[in-house]
């Protein structure tokens, strides 16, 4: 196995690496391992030329550190920009219709989601939500979906 390493240039084994760290930063949070990743990449033009193991280590550190610095702050900020909400929480603000009336307090009725019937209370509202009626989906308490209804102007 050591004959076989020692056959593969240097610069391919810095690849090898950033290839590895940027495949793991899929699994993890925060854009930790994809600087690091950015490290070895840095560390290859020392290897292609030549460089001595400390030099292209040096060069993997200031690099890694580098992009810990600048970019990890920056791709963070990035990803909270863009709505990544998921489950439940990526229901509120959608726009359905009620299948079953909802009746005031927690008796409740239903609505069709994307398909799907969903328990759902209403917010904001006391009176009855006849079936048909256009709803918001204004949040959620476990799986029971609290919806208003939507003023329309005629």
């Amino acid at each position: 196995m050591m004959e076989f390493i020692n056959q593969i240039p240097v610069w391919q084994l810095w690849l090898v690496v950033a290839f590895i760290l940027f495949a793991l930063e899929v699994v993890t949070p925060g854009f930790i391992l994809a600087c690091f990743g950015v490290g070895a990449l840095i560390a290859i033009p020392a290897a292609l030329l030549e460089l001595s193991w400390l030099v292209q280590v040096i060069c993997f550190c200031v690099g890694s550190l580098l992009a810990l610095w600048l970019l990890q702050p920056l791709m963070c900020k990035w990803f909270k920009s863009h709505d990544a909400r998921t489950g439940m929480d990526a229901l509120i603000g959608r726009r359905v219709f009620v299948s079953e009336e909802i009746l005031p307090g927690d008796a409740g009725g239903r609505v069709a989601v994307d398909g799907d019937s969903w328990r759902a209370v209403s917010v904001g509202t006391a009176g009855n939500i006849p079936a048909g009626t256009e709803v918001r989906i204004r949040g959620h308490q476990s799986l029971v979906l609290e919806v208003e209804p939507i003023e329309h102007d005629h």
